[in-house]
């Protein structure tokens, strides 16, 4: 991978630690820095291969963007990059930054952790318990290997002891010796984006096996770690609802039920943006040749009897465990929470509460 590090960027001490490991370049701004000539969903592929260190002067800790009319689980963002190596032919974020490339804040020791201390110290004074995640704009491991963040977020947790949980959710598989240097937490979740073995071949490039990351979250558990999973997305084909099932219950009796935070579901969705960039970059993909309507949020979805139908090929399963684990959709509204899972949903803050019982517990 390339690496291009802005010139404000420099004195950083993450910025530091990189550029004496590997190669890089010096360039005066991101904003300044001159692409080749080509088609946009052509540089969103070059854009892979480029990991660009900067000066961040937005703020790192940030509530979940979730979407318009649809629930919101309610957990916060610590931005620590925006971008990912992983290819996925379903990732918005080929179209959600209207720039190419990776992006990396060289600041985020120094005013990325002064910044989520202060609210971390915030909400323990007032004894609210946080769920914190960094998957958001960026896959929380695959950078792992050059930047170590995640690593320092562990250190700093068990450092201030916060009343927080802090999920890092991937599709990469961790090695034994990477959770083997920590001390046991549980209020480290590290969470799995799971699906199919036919979507993880076809459609997740780049991306562990399916294998490979349930034999990492069995070692996340082996050395004092909760896990969660992440049915999202969930997505339609001819063989979909007897595979998708047959993969939660791979989950369920592999995982100790006990040590797993949550699990939740969510189909296909996508800005209709994305089709064209995706299409473009991925010539073999299927997966926008279903019928798709304009949901509430102006995203592209699949009709609600569609995705009610996918969810509950799953219900039976996830009845036998309720009680166990904790379920959760992500942007869907009220019908789906009560013909599948059998709850009264009326609001995000509803959504919010089931997943704070969970952290209240894993804190202590």
């Amino acid at each position: 991978m390339e690496i291009l590090v802005e010139k404000s960027a420099l004195p950083y001490s993450l910025t530091q630690e990189i550029i004496k490991k590997y190669p890089y370049s010096i360039i005066s701004s991101y904003e300044d820095f001159k692409w080749e000539f080509k088609s946009y969903p052509e540089l969103v592929s070059l854009g892979k291969k480029r990991l660009f260190i900067m000066n961040y002067k937005g703020k790192f800790f940030r509530k979940c963007p979730g979407t318009k009319n649809y629930f919101c689980c309610g957990y916060k963002i610590f931005h620590f990059a925006e971008g990912c190596p992983l290819d996925c032919t379903y990732c918005i974020l080929q179209c959600y930054f209207n720039r190419p490339g990776i992006k990396l804040w060289g600041n985020l020791l120094e005013d990325g952790l002064r910044e989520l201390e202060e609210v971390l110290k915030k909400h323990k004074e007032e004894k609210k318990v946080l769920r914190i995640g960094t998957g958001e704009f960026a896959d929380s491991m695959a950078l792992e290997p050059i930047c170590k963040v995640s690593e320092k977020l562990i250190n700093f947790w068990q450092e201030k002891d916060p009343l927080a949980v802090l999920e890092l959710k991937t599709k990469v598989a961790l090695p034994e010796e990477y959770y083997a240097k920590f001390k046991p937490d549980p209020r480290i979740i590290f969470a799995w984006s799971i699906n199919t073995k036919k979507i993880v071949k076809e459609e997740e490039k780049k991306s562990a096996t399916l294998k490979e990351r349930l034999k990492s979250a069995k070692l996340a558990i082996k050395y004092g770690f909760t896990v969660a999973f992440h049915f999202d997305p969930i997505i339609f084909y001819e063989e979909a609802e007897k595979e998708y099932p047959e993969i939660l219950e791979e989950i369920l009796n592999n995982i100790p039920l006990d040590r797993i935070a949550w699990i939740s579901l969510g189909t296909l969705r996508y800005p209709k943006e994305l089709k064209e960039i995706a299409e473009s970059r991925f010539s073999d993909t299927k997966i926008y040749a279903y019928e798709f309507i304009e949901g509430l949020d102006g995203k592209k979805r699949y009709f609600i009897d569609l995705r009610i139908k996918l969810y509950n090929s799953l219900a039976k399963i996830i009845k036998s465990v309720e009680n166990q684990v904790a379920f959760y959709f992500c942007m869907e509204g009220e019908r789906a929470w009560e013909e599948v899972l059998g709850k009264k949903i009326k609001a995000s803050e509803d959504v919010a509460a089931i997943l704070d019982e969970v952290a209240i517990r894993l804190c202590g």
